[in-house]
């Protein structure tokens, strides 16, 4: 019996580990989707597969950037009525994705760009501008300076 009891266990190790195994292949086959529809301009289906990727893994700082920065595209090329009803949630997807990680270049500007273009009222504004430009700052000195520059410039 006890025997029968070892055999159950190993074999109930084994189906979870092929479950975890398959698991990441279908992560990696979505975001390499994600990525290739991303590249050929479908941000509205890209965006579709890197939210199903943060349903699976909320606290990916990848998967939240890449859903955000497809979703970000995809409102951009809607039509003025429908951007001002996805523009708040855009915003929140950066913002979520900077909680994750505050000292990502490429999000930090894409953040000053988006809170300089996107009125208070939508969740942007100058406030938050130059907050994005005073950790840009504690991330590189140069960097900072070119984000005072493009603040300056808008």
């Amino acid at each position: 019996m006890a025997k029968i009891k070892l055999v159950f266990f190993l074999f109930c190790i084994f189906l979870n580990a092929q479950n975890k195994d398959i698991d990441i292949q279908h992560i990696n086959e979505l975001q390499k989707l994600g990525d290739s529809l991303f590249k050929a301009s479908n941000y509205t289906e890209a965006a579709k597969l890197y939210k199903e990727l943060v349903q699976i893994d909320p606290n990916s700082f990848d998967f939240n950037f890449k859903y955000a920065s497809a979703f970000g595209l995809e409102v951009e090329q809607m039509p003025r009525f429908k951007q001002a009803k996805n523009v708040r949630e855009m915003v929140k997807l950066f913002e979520r994705a900077y909680e994750l990680d505050n000292k990502n270049l490429a999000l930090n500007r894409a953040l000053l760009e988006i809170y300089l273009r996107v009125p208070r009222f939508f969740g942007g504004g100058e406030k938050k501008a130059l907050s994005i430009i005073k950790n840009i700052y504690s991330i590189s000195v140069d960097e900072g300076k070119k984000a005072q520059e493009f603040y300056n410039k808008y």
